[in-house]
């Protein structure tokens, strides 16, 4: 500090110091100290004049000690990014069967296997006649259970 003795008169004298800061003995750099902050710092060193002699700003303080290690940091996956993942594939693209555009009446072969199963392709038509099946517009290639009964 430049005028270090002229501090110490000072603050003797009054309780304050010449100005509101003190000097780091290593970079020079002036650091805010004053009323309670200031008596803190006279406490901790013992004395104003050592105080003033060994006082080290907090950027100098933190070059001294070694610096951290950074960890190398490993990515954990998500659900998300799982679910991600499973969605990523390729299917190759093929038509199952070939669409017809036919009217169902004029195709017998899709009746006969559609009836097979013992679906009745109109049953509208065998409620409202009496639980018939002839006049229906599918009886002649109707293969349904019903029919018969």
């Amino acid at each position: 500090m430049k005028n270090k003795e002229e501090f110490i008169k000072s603050y003797n004298e009054t309780g304050k110091g010449t100005s509101n800061k003190i000097s780091c003995t290593k970079c020079d750099a002036e650091v805010t100290a004053f009323g309670s902050n200031l008596e803190g710092k006279i406490k901790k060193a013992g004395s104003l004049e050592i105080l003033l002699d060994t006082f080290v700003c907090r950027s100098c303080k933190g070059a001294s000690k070694p610096k951290k290690e950074v960890k190398a940091r490993v990515h954990k996956i998500t659900k998300k990014e799982k679910a991600e993942e499973l969605k990523k594939y390729d299917i190759p693209a093929f038509k199952i069967s070939v669409p017809r555009n036919v009217f169902l009446k004029d195709a017998p072969d899709i009746i006969q296997s559609m009836s097979n199963s013992g679906i009745c392709l109109s049953p509208s038509y065998y409620l409202d006649h009496a639980k018939q099946c002839e006049g229906c517009t599918f009886y002649s290639d109707c293969q349904c259970a019903l029919k018969a009964a």
